[in-house]
C-alpha cells in the first residue's frame, strides 16, 4: 500500500543510494531486511552456496563478482582502485584459499576481515558452521541450515549486517588456507 511514510522512505533511499552509488529497489526497503551499501559481493562460482550467495546478494542490489578460485585479476584489475577510492566493506563466500589471500591484499588499503563464519562441508553433503565473530553472529550461525542452502541464508544475514559495527579481532586469520583433507571448507566473510 502505498501512503506518505512509503514515498519517503523511497525518497530517503534514493538520495542515500546515490550518495554512495547504491541501486536501490523496493525490496531493500522491507523492515525485515536493510540493505547495507557493501561494494560488491565475491563470490566462487564453483560452487552451488557460492552461486546461491552471489544471486541473494545481487537481487538485493549488490554488485557481485565471480572468481574461481584466484582473486589476483579480480583485486590489481578491479577491486584495489576501486577500495582506495571508497574503502566500502567488501562481503564473499569462497573458499578458505581465496580468503586468505584477499585478507593479505586487503592490508594494501587499510582493511581487514571484520566477520567470517567457516563452512565445513562433510563427505554427506551435511555442513557445520562455526563463527569467528562477536557474540550475535555466533549464536545466529548455530541457525544456519546443515543441509545445502546456506549460501543463501548467509546472504539474507548478510543483507541485515552493518559491517561499521564489526570490529572484532576474532574474525582474522585462525587457521592456513587449506581445507582439512577430504572436506570441502568455504568462508563466509566480510572485509572492511
Amino acid at each position: 500500500m502505498v501512503n506518505r511514510r512509503s514515498v519517503l522512505k523511497i525518497g530517503a533511499a534514493t538520495v542515500a543510494g546515490v550518495l554512495v552509488k547504491m541501486p536501490v529497489s523496493g525490496r531493500n526497503l522491507s523492515p525485515a531486511k536493510t540493505h547495507i551499501a557493501f561494494h560488491r559481493a565475491i563470490f566462487d562460482e564453483r560452487f552451488a552456496e557460492c552461486r546461491g550467495f552471489a544471486a541473494e546478494l545481487h537481487s538485493a542490489g549488490v554488485f557481485t563478482s565471480a572468481i574461481r578460485g584466484d582473486v589476483a585479476g579480480l583485486w590489481y584489475d578491479d577491486l584495489r582502485v576501486h577500495l582506495r577510492e571508497d574503502r566500502l566493506p567488501v562481503a564473499g563466500l569462497t573458499d578458505r584459499a581465496a580468503l586468505f589471500c584477499l585478507e593479505e591484499l586487503a592490508r594494501d588499503v587499510d582493511m581487514r576481515v571484520v566477520f567470517r563464519v567457516d563452512h565445513t562441508i562433510e563427505l554427506d553433503g551435511l555442513a557445520k558452521h562455526v563463527a569467528a565473530a562477536e557474540a550475535s553472529s555466533v549464536s545466529a550461525t548455530r541457525r544456519l541450515p546443515k543441509e545445502p542452502h546456506f549460501g543463501r541464508a548467509m546472504a539474507e544475514r548478510f543483507s541485515r549486517l552493518d559491517p561499521r559495527e564489526l570490529r572484532d579481532a576474532a574474525a582474522q586469520k585462525l587457521t592456513g588456507p587449506f581445507a582439512p583433507e577430504d572436506k570441502t571448507m568455504l568462508v563466509s566473510w566480510v572485509i572492511a
